[in-house]
């Protein structure tokens, strides 16, 4: 039976976490975002690449230790990121035109967002140009993937291995390839995943 730890080593816990801390904070000055909120966490692997605009909000946290987390911003093109939006490994966003994320958005397992095909899937058939939007308080499940154009509505849960193709209504849990309304979620107000 294991005791509670001591003094010193709830010390030296506390310290670390403020090291990880204090260097997640150079990162994030360092990745050439135009904004980058307060207590910023960034733990393992990232690869930030932002070209053209980008505004991150508070609290912003990755944890990329099994599998890198990715962010690329084409020049010219927006990204927007919410307060409390957690990235976890292999999670990746892409933004060729425009794609907001609103607050409190769990990015779980290799979830990734697009907002560019970036290839004609066949000759004179036009691309999406709408923005790629997830609403607050968000839930992409492992292995989901958002494609261009898509709005995901607050309070919404995509299940795991899903693919967005189409709008998703708020307070819903949507699933498949593509994914469709499974069912309605009783969300009560005020009420944070994060």
């Amino acid at each position: 039976m294991q005791g509670s730890p001591s003094a010193y080593e709830v010390l030296r816990r506390r310290s670390s976490n403020a090291m990880a801390i204090g260097r997640s904070y150079i990162r994030a000055k360092l990745t050439g975002a135009d904004s980058f909120g307060t207590r910023p966490v960034i733990l393992g692997k990232a690869r930030f690449r932002f070209d053209g605009t980008t505004h991150i909000g508070h609290r912003f946290m990755v944890e990329g230790f099994c599998f890198g987390v990715s962010i690329k911003v084409a020049r010219g093109a927006v990204l927007s990121i919410g307060d409390d939006v957690y990235m976890n490994d292999g999670s990746s966003i892409e933004v060729w035109r425009e794609i907001r994320i609103g607050n409190n958005v769990l990015l779980a397992p290799l979830s990734s967002i697009i907002d560019d095909d970036r290839h004609e899937v066949e000759p004179r058939v036009s691309r999406p140009k709408n923005p790629t939007i997830i609403g607050n308080n968000v839930w992409l499940g492992r292995c989901v993937s958002v494609l261009p154009g898509t709005v995901i509505g607050d309070n919404s849960v995509i299940g795991a291995n899903s693919v967005v193709t189409r709008d998703i209504p708020p307070n819903c849990f949507a699933a498949g390839a593509p994914a469709r309304v499974i069912r309605k979620l009783e969300i009560p107000d005020g009420w944070s995943r994060s």
